[in-house]
């Protein structure tokens, strides 16, 4: 998936969360590398919560 940025990283959490998806398997996903998903992670850090999963400001996935 390419594109907008801000859209895809959007869609990658909305895809991590959702799923309980690792990096690489987003990466695998979207036909993306992982440099990509931790560069767009913090775009959208803090907007999704899971069960699991909690995105804290500076991308870090607690």
């Amino acid at each position: 998936m390419k594109g907008n940025p801000e859209e895809r990283a959007i869609a990658l959490g909305e895809y991590i969360t959702a799923n309980n998806a690792t990096v690489r398997s987003a990466a695998k996903a979207f036909g993306i590398s992982k440099s990509t998903v931790h560069k767009d992670i913090p775009k959208i850090a803090g907007t999704f919560y899971g069960k699991s999963t909690i995105f804290l400001p500076g991308g870090v996935l607690v």
